[in-house]
């Protein structure tokens, strides 16, 4: 490694194709497409969603190189931008790839090298292998690198053909009010409901409208596209998704936001009376049907229910924690069960817990970040850790307000001084603080979710990818847009 990185003017960070694809792609267009005259549909060879990523940005957060790593050990799509060349941006982008590789449990990595950097990637540990080939025009030689294990005594799966365990959703989701989005969601049930099933027009409105709980779902343009609705007792009715975006997950996840509420009411149990050939989709999700159908309006349903509590874990996980990670009862990234939050106690045990098997990445949209939950000497020393480890892992928090951390000597707050490039705050702006939540996600697949940050009510997942990239896209978002505060930064003398 170069004493260069060391002091270099330039971010490494893993990236989110779903969310940083367009910038992504636009270095890689720049430096491929147009600098080298490599085909279109070479570079863009459908590989992309199933990869990791990584970009390089300068210290106004300009994008300037990019890299990623496949499912097979390659390396590949090495970008930086011409003006930024010979800085060491390559190097550590590589270096970046090759860490997620070993942090992966793959054992040798390759790629295939362009003659001009054969050297280049030779004093990274790369041996050069098979004669020169052709690819997009271009001369190349194949290189490999064996890599030795990671010493940090972690047991891990070596991911052979492994693929990133993405469930990514191209949709949004939301509660709303009736008075708001009424219409909208009436724009959607009269298109489904009535013109696609022919079921009455009592089915786009009625007085159940008025004090139910509505969720929608959106695209990438903000049209409403989805929509559900769940009395306060638990009965959950008018699913309807428009047909252009079926099969993608829409209906389930706007099922399981009403069986969200439904457990923060502390309901026993949900009800659905369905279409029969949505009961598949009601069963999946762990609900439970009726052995007889019936007929309504010249369609076969079935009722459904699902009893809350068999589903839910009610969890104290300090004491059942060991210094290994074999010995961890919730493990990240593989345990899928429900963890249901309902006293201070139980979040500060899941974050402790869950930040402390974190490997590069941990993300907190907190309005206040309550001292009672982030500002203990257990979580200090886990985030120092994590933040210490290598200089690509990070730790970022949005606010809404600093006032309180800053003024009451928050744990966090002092150790960021120290480790400014690794945790990193923001506020966020305010046209974006119209959710009272708070979450956090940590390493793209684990979630621990306030859904009102003044009650210690909520749920906690350690592998829930797809409603942690869900999350993820609300975060990054408000980010890009965030505010810095230079209070986050001064140093008490």
């Amino acid at each position: 490694m170069t004493s260069d990185l060391n002091i270099r003017e330039f971010d490494i960070r893993e990236a989110v194709w779903e969310t940083d694809g367009c910038v992504l792609q636009d270095i890689r267009r720049r430096v491929f497409i147009i600098e080298q005259n490599v085909p279109k549909d070479e570079e863009w060879d459908g590989q992309d969603e199933k990869s990791w990523h990584f970009l390089a940005t300068e210290k106004n957060d300009v994008p300037i190189g990019t890299a990623r790593l496949l499912p097979s050990g390659q390396i590949g799509r090495m970008a930086v931008l011409e003006e930024y060349r010979r800085r060491g941006v390559g190097r550590a982008l590589l270096e970046q790839a090759i860490d997620k590789a070993r942090h992966l449990g793959m054992q040798d990595l390759f790629l295939h090298a362009q003659l001009h950097a054969l050297h280049f990637y030779e004093t990274v540990g790369f041996s050069l292998e098979g004669e020169e080939f052709t690819e997009a025009g271009i001369a190349h030689r194949k290189m490999s690198l064996v890599l030795t294990p990671l010493d940090d005594n972690v047991q891990r799966r070596i991911a052979v053909n492994a693929e990133p365990d993405l469930d990514v959703k191209d949709f949004d989701t939301r509660e709303v009010l009736w008075d708001k989005f009424g219409k909208l969601i009436r724009v959607v049930r009269q298109s489904v409901l009535v013109g696609e099933l022919d079921l009455p027009e009592s089915f786009v409105k009625d007085d159940v409208d008025s004090v139910a709980i509505h969720w929608v779902a959106e695209d990438d343009s903000g049209q409403t596209i989805g929509s559900v609705r769940m009395t306060v007792e638990g009965d959950i009715s008018r699913l309807a998704v428009l047909p252009e975006h079926r099969h993608k997950g829409i209906g389930h996840t706007l099922i399981e936001l009403a069986v969200t509420k439904a457990r923060r009411y502390a309901l026993k149990e949900v009800r659905a009376d369905v279409l029969t050939d949505l009961a598949p989709m009601y069963i999946d999700g762990g609900f439970s049907p009726d052995t007889q159908t019936h007929t309504t309006f010249g369609h076969k349903h079935q009722k459904l229910t699902k009893i809350l509590d068999d589903e839910d874990q009610d969890v104290t996980i300090r004491g059942l924690v060991g210094n290994e990670l074999e010995d961890v009862a919730y493990r990240l990234g593989e345990d899928k069960k429900h963890i249901l939050l309902r006293r201070e106690d139980d979040f500060q045990n899941v974050i402790v817990e869950m930040c402390r098997q974190a490997t590069h990445s941990i993300r907190i949209l907190s309005p206040l970040l309550d001292h009672k939950l982030f500002n203990n000497a257990e979580l200090k020393q886990v985030f120092s850790a994590l933040a210490r480890r290598n200089k690509y892992t990070f730790i970022d928090i949005l606010l809404y307000d600093s006032h309180r951390i800053v003024t009451n000597s928050h744990g966090i707050l002092e150790i960021s001084r120290k480790l400014p490039s690794s945790i990193r705050f923001k506020i966020v702006h305010p046209e974006l603080r119209q959710q009272n939540h708070e979450f956090m996600v940590v390493d793209g697949c684990g979630l621990v979710h306030r859904l009102d940050h003044e009650v210690y009510e909520g749920y906690a997942n350690f592998r829930d990818v797809t409603e942690a990239n869900r999350l993820t896209r609300q975060f990054v978002r408000a980010w890009e847009s965030g505010l810095h505060d230079p209070n986050l930064r001064t140093l008490r003398i």
